[in-house]
This record gives C-alpha cells, sequence and structure tokens, in this order.
C-alpha cells in the first residue's frame, strides 16, 4: 500500500537510474574524416562545384493590382 502513495517517485527513480545507466554505458563518437592530401581536397572541391544544379526560374513580376487580387 505505501508503493502506490509514492508511485511518482518510483517512476522518477526508475528515470533516473535508466538514463544513469545509458550515460555510463555510451561510447564516445569516433572521428569519421579521413586525412587527405591537399591534391585530393582540390579534386574533390572540384567535384563538387561540376555537380552543382543550377536553377532558373524565369517568369514576370505580378503588378499590384494583382498582388492585391490574389491576397483578398
Amino acid at each position: 500500500m505505501n508503493i502506490v502513495k509514492n508511485m511518482e517517485a518510483v517512476v522518477i527513480a526508475a528515470v533516473a537510474l535508466t538514463f544513469v545507466t545509458a550515460m555510463a554505458s555510451a561510447e564516445a563518437p569516433r572521428a569519421r574524416t579521413a586525412p587527405t592530401s591537399p591534391a585530393a581536397a582540390a579534386k574533390a572541391d572540384a567535384d563538387a562545384k561540376a555537380d552543382m544544379t543550377t536553377i532558373v526560374v524565369t517568369g514576370k513580376r505580378l503588378t499590384a493590382a494583382e498582388k492585391a487580387k490574389l491576397a483578398a
């Protein structure tokens, strides 16, 4: 009967224990970057620029009257 009265404390203690266990067993992330030479970095930069997509949007601008008509 006493445990029912203190159910909030039991739940908080369980959450705290779970958090502490997760933090204690967590592993630090490892570095994911590979060492590169300046030549390889320049080539990767050139490849990235070659693959860049350009989007051109053409169309007429709305007049003030058309904007007011759309807003209403």
